[in-house]
């Protein structure tokens, strides 16, 4: 198979499916369908995402991925992809999977996603949705300085300032986003500590508070 039809199955979204299947293969506390809705959930809360690939149009791929392994093309798929693809049906028909993997998708297309009260965040939705939080690990755990507000501050100067419109409001943005969706101290910890060992409520209004500081005084951004 030319190498760039490939990525089709070797990358992308159907390769986060597969990966998805097999996380959950190897979990005993997990759920194919709370998977696929988290999945639809994390597409849907980008807007960049769902204007890229739709969910009918995702669903349409896992489609046209079962079509394929029922025609000539199934010859040529790239090395490896039968084998992954086999492992995440668990002993299914890998067809039968991908039907219920496409139709499962379009029906949270038209219905409300669950919300996190609902279907709690995994830690792969927390790496996608606080990014920049993450990366900030650095200036909330050194001990280069006796403070954290000065450690955040550091942080924020650090990216002064030629990522100060990209990263820093980003980091503020972020930081901010986690607190009004998860307002609960203890909900908060328990939805984050896994990708974001450090989090707690405090930290998080530290870092609105600096990085909003940091704008208003170098670039003359008031929160007013």
């Amino acid at each position: 198979m030319t190498t760039y039809i490939g990525a089709v199955f070797n990358n992308g979204f159907v390769a986060r499916l597969l990966d998805l299947s097999l996380r959950v293969n190897t979990s005993e506390d997990e759920d194919f369908e709370h998977e696929i809705a988290r999945l639809c959930r994390s597409m849907r809360r980008t807007g960049s995402a769902s204007w890229a690939l739709p969910l009918a149009t995702a669903a349409a791929t896992v489609d046209l991925v079962a079509e394929a392994l029922a025609s000539s093309l199934r010859t040529r798929l790239p090395a490896g992809f039968e084998e992954r693809l086999t492992l995440a049906a668990r002993g299914r028909p890998v067809q039968e999977y991908l039907s219920d993997a496409a139709s499962a998708i379009r029906k949270l297309d038209v219905v409300t996603v669950p919300g996190y009260g609902e279907l709690a965040m995994a830690p792969w939705e927390a790496r996608l949705a606080f990014p920049e939080v993450i990366d900030f690990k650095y200036w909330v755990e050194t001990d280069e300085f006796e403070k954290l507000d000065a450690c955040l501050s550091a942080g924020f100067d650090s990216m002064h300032p030629g990522e100060c419109a990209s990263r820093a409001t980003a980091l503020i943005a972020q930081a901010q986003e986690a607190l009004l969706l998860f307002p609960d101290p203890n909900i908060l910890r328990s939805m984050l500590s896994q990708s974001i060992p450090w989090v707690s409520s405090n930290v998080l209004w530290e870092i609105v508070r600096m990085g909003n500081e940091h704008l208003a005084e170098l670039h003359g951004i008031s929160g007013r």
